[in-house]
C-alpha cells in the first residue's frame, strides 16, 4: 500500500509520519494506492469536511476550520476514511459507517473520532444523520471500552 500526498496536506503528511507502517500491518490485504487531495471550497457544494471517491480521499481544511476540529480529530477523520478504503464500504448505512470507524479505533483514534464525531453532531450541519452519528457514538464508546 501507498499513501499518496498529492497535494501536501500538513496533516496528511503527519499522519503518513504517525501511522503509515501501521496501516500496513492493519491492513496487509489492501495492495493499492491511497491518495489523499485538497478539497477547494469552489468544488464543495455540500460542505464536506473530507470525503472519498474510490481511493482518493478529499480533505477540506476549510470546512474542517469550520467545525473546530482538532488536529487528532483530523487524523481519526482521516483514519475513518481510509477504513471505507481498505474495507471497501460505501454509503452512509451504520454497519459500513462502523466499519469505517473500526479503523481508527485500531489505530488508537477511537477518542479522537468519537470528539469529531460530536463537534459534527453539534454543528448541524448533518441534522438528518444525527441518529446514525450518535449510533457511531455508542459503537466506538463499546469498541474503545477497556
Amino acid at each position: 500500500m501507498r499513501l499518496i500526498n498529492k497535494d501536501n496536506i500538513e496533516i496528511v503528511d503527519v499522519f503518513i509520519r504517525l501511522y503509515g507502517e501501521l496501516i500496513e500491518d492493519i491492513a496487509p490485504h489492501y495492495k493499492g494506492d491511497i491518495v489523499f487531495k485538497n478539497l477547494p471550497a469552489d468544488e464543495n457544494e455540500y460542505h464536506d469536511i473530507m470525503g472519498r471517491v474510490g481511493n482518493v480521499i478529499y480533505h477540506s481544511e476549510v470546512e474542517v476550520g469550520k467545525i473546530g476540529l482538532s488536529d487528532t480529530e483530523v487524523l481519526a477523520a482521516l483514519a475513518h476514511e481510509i477504513g471505507h478504503i481498505v474495507y471497501n464500504t460505501r454509503g452512509w448505512q451504520q454497519d459500513q459507517e462502523e466499519r469505517a470507524d473500526s479503523f481508527a479505533a485500531e489505530l488508537g483514534l477511537g477518542a479522537q473520532m468519537i470528539s469529531a464525531i460530536e463537534k459534527i453532531i453539534s454543528s448541524r450541519r448533518y441534522h438528518k444523520l444525527t441518529s446514525l452519528l450518535v449510533g457511531r457514538i455508542h459503537f466506538l464508546q463499546n469498541m474503545i471500552r477497556v
